[in-house]
């Protein structure tokens, strides 16, 4: 009998390591490679392609020249996102359990926060600090101020790498004042009318417009035609902020005409008020309006593609909401005055559908019925939106913070899974992606004429 059992327990540990060996043996012929929107594919080892999932599709789409096109995109997106900035980015979460030395728990950290998602605006978003306010005074010269606006926005260019001393180089008769960049510069102006997309098109302006023309910052509102509101949106209030007037008539029609389309809610009071400004701009000695976030406020961006995964990133999930909230009536946004937490969650549950009905099948080759070059053309799109993603911080642009309904914040919070670092009322300067140069000068500067916030 103890032959026996000993026998059977030499057999099921032969069993086990041979269950164990033949895994490890298929594991390592894959891998796998999360996708711009958070999901997992499989690739060969040995081919370093697709294996693509045809199970769920009436056509087989493995056409090898696709499969190679979709490969070659996906390694090389996870490449670019996992080289962002913010790679290393960690999140400081609310903990809704534990309790401070006074019995206190970060509710009334997270209060504030959750109390400002009920409004479409506020002026204290991404405040000025009385540091930096002073700082940014003491620049006496035009391009030191655009210099600093420019890189207080945060955005860069995704098409061509800038230099920061090549910000600003080209005045407002649009000619380069340092020749050193003429490459950079001539790079720009050939590409910022490019027809190959609105989407390389608005990137090209963000780009001309750190080279110094503000006019290009305003009209990457083309960029609104992408699923990258906060981007749009930023652009064109930098524009505003460094004395395009005519930015201001744009930012006008967002809240009436091209709601939806720029990520905001129609909002005729709210209109009114740009176009009063745009009538009226109150310029300063150097023509720029900088504290605009303070004289109107900043609004919330509806936008689906953040915190570093892509889940709308050519707006079609966004094109559909706003037949759905301004042609049909069908939902009310939850930004609208006559919003209710029914039409809200009703809202985000519709969204979370529309998102997953949407998603791009990353996991099978092109159909087999598109052309080639429109093919090509979409994975250039495609390389260009994951380089747009790994740009954008973590929290959003400055003056145009994520919109998150009251009910999702409250969610997240409860399940200790909402970020307070992002939280859309922290200042400028203290914002995690906030350039570190700026900010040591700014805590110098403070330090040499003791000025406290």
């Amino acid at each position: 009998m103890k032959k026996i059992l000993i026998l059977l327990a030499v057999l099921i540990t032969a069993t086990i390591t041979i269950y164990y060996l033949k895994g490890n043996a298929m594991n390592n012929e894959t891998y796998t490679v999360l996708t711009p929107d958070g999901r997992e594919v499989k690739f060969d080892k040995k081919t370093n392609l697709l294996i693509p999932n045809n199970e769920e599709y009436e056509k087989v789409r493995t056409r090898q020249d696709y499969l190679e096109i979709q490969s070659k995109f996906l390694l090389q997106a996870r490449q670019i996102l996992d080289s962002s900035a913010y790679k290393d980015y960690k999140p400081s979460y609310f903990n809704p359990n534990s309790k401070n030395a006074y019995g206190q728990t970060d509710y009334l950290s997270f209060e504030s926060w959750y109390k400002l998602s009920f409004k479409s605006n506020y002026k204290e978003i991404s405040p000025w600090t009385k540091k930096e306010k002073a700082y940014y005074e003491s620049l006496k010269d035009k391009r030191d101020r655009y210099i600093y606006l420019v890189k207080r926005s945060n955005l860069k260019c995704s098409m061509i790498e800038i230099p920061d001393d090549a910000i600003a180089r080209v005045d407002e008769r649009g000619r380069l004042t340092k020749p050193e960049y003429k490459e950079i510069y001539d790079t720009v102006e050939r590409n910022v009318n490019t027809l190959k997309s609105r989407l390389f098109s608005g990137e090209w302006r963000v780009c001309a417009g750190i080279l110094g023309d503000k006019r290009a910052f305003a009209s990457a509102t083309v960029l609104n035609n992408s699923g990258f509101k906060s981007r749009a949106r930023q652009s064109v209030f930098l524009a505003a902020q460094l004395g395009e007037v005519d930015a201001l008539k744009v930012l006008a029609r967002y809240f009436s005409t091209s709601a939806y389309m720029s990520g905001s809610n129609k909002n005729l009071s709210r209109s009114l008020e740009y176009k009063a400004l745009y009538e009226n701009p109150p310029l300063d000695e150097y023509g720029m309006i900088p504290y605009l976030d303070e004289i109107i406020g900043s609004d919330f961006i509806m936008d689906f593609s953040k915190s570093g995964v892509a889940l709308d990133p050519d707006g079609g999930v966004m094109r559909y909401f706003r037949e759905q909230v301004e042609e049909k009536g069908k939902f009310l946004d939850p930004r609208d005055a006559d919003a209710n937490e029914k039409t809200r969650e009703e809202f985000v549950k519709a969204v979370e559908e529309a998102l997953k009905d949407e998603a791009l099948p990353y996991d099978v080759a092109e159909p087999d019925e598109k052309e080639y070059k429109q093919v090509i053309l979409n994975r250039d799109i495609n390389i260009l939106e994951s380089k747009i993603m790994s740009l954008t911080p973590p929290e959003g642009y400055p003056n145009a913070p994520y919109y998150n309904t009251p009910e999702e914040l409250k969610r997240m919070y409860k399940s200790g899974k909402l970020d307070k670092r992002l939280n859309p009322l922290t200042p400028t300067m203290y914002k995690p992606s906030f350039p570190k140069d700026l900010k040591d000068k700014i805590e110098e500067y403070a330090k040499e004429h003791n000025i406290k916030d």
